[in-house]
């Protein structure tokens, strides 16, 4: 089966070196209370309903036959009852509602990617795979990679780094150019309890990938207020890289508009902070990481 890509990102400067284009992939092993893209956490096709695009013309509620439309709730669909027929969206004037996810060929893929070539040749850019975790999809990317590849384009992976190991190795890891790893949580208790899954998979993942010679790797830490920016958790994760010898990590200040997104997918969201860092809070970050290099936030 294909899988679900979110959104396609053209033009991109934030995920990786130079210009870039980001495929976003459906599904991820991880299930973080404070996800920035929760719309690929599913590998299922979903319906986004964005209430601040909504015209309240209610053509919506008149075309589904299944009485999925609920006016008296703000999350406007009832999940249970939708087949996702799309009858809602195709007479949406406002383009509130909207699918979470579509399927795309390799050829439908790569004709994208191509257009943006002089992009990417002109400023030493190419494409990131994100999600998600694209590594949920690893036969689809071996078969993208290689047509990608013929092209000599830059391949980015943003991973959490949960995949098997040496299927990973086999499949895609030739192909990949450079890794953006995220380290959320050191402690395996409490990666559980905010990531739904344990850290030791990852942990040797990213240990396994630092042998390999033709890898370039960043580690990436999340910075989620109270819940991964604890003085603790910060402490260890910077004890843990230097004691493999890494002077640059990327540390990725908390961005809180990812809360509306959980409200379009009809879900009450478990963290709940809708303020940005305070300076307090970046200082204190900086001084952890002060023997490393990092980009300034």
């Amino acid at each position: 089966m294909k899988p679900l890509i979110v959104s396609i990102k053209r033009n991109s400067l934030d995920d990786g070196p130079g210009i870039r284009t980001v495929l976003f992939f459906k599904g991820c092993p991880l299930a973080c209370i404070w996800c920035q893209n929760p719309e690929t956490k599913s590998t299922a096709q979903e319906i986004l309903f964005e209430k601040n695009n909504c015209l309240d013309c209610r053509e919506c509620g008149k075309i589904c036959d299944l009485g999925a439309i609920d006016f008296s709730t703000p999350y406007r669909i009832d999940r249970e009852l939708c087949n996702l027929c799309g009858d809602c969206i195709a007479v949406c004037k406002g383009e509130a509602l909207t699918f979470a996810g579509k399927e795309y060929s390799i050829d439908e893929l790569l004709e994208i990617i191509l257009k943006d070539t002089p992009f990417y040749d002109n400023s030493g850019g190419g494409i990131t795979l994100t999600g998600g975790e694209p590594t949920f999809h690893m036969n689809y990317l071996r078969e993208l990679l290689e047509k990608v590849k013929e092209h000599e384009i830059h391949v980015c992976l943003e991973t959490c780094g949960y995949f098997k190991y040496d299927a990973f190795k086999e499949k895609i890891l030739d192909k990949i150019d450079l890794i953006y790893f995220d380290l959320k949580i050191y402690d395996e208790k409490n990666h559980k309890t905010y990531c739904k899954v344990s850290n030791q998979i990852i942990l040797k993942n990213f240990e396994l990938l630092l042998k390999e010679d033709s890898i370039e790797i960043l580690p990436r830490i999340p910075l989620i207020p109270d819940v991964t920016s604890t003085t603790e958790n910060l402490q260890k994760l910077a004890d843990y890289l230097k004691s493999l010898k890494i002077n640059d990590v990327g540390l990725l200040p908390y961005n809180p508009l990812w809360i509306s997104k959980t409200e379009a997918l009809g879900i009450k969201a478990e963290y709940t902070r809708s303020k940005w860092m305070t300076n307090k809070e970046k200082k204190i970050i900086k001084e952890i990481f002060s023997d490393f290099k990092f980009r300034d936030f």
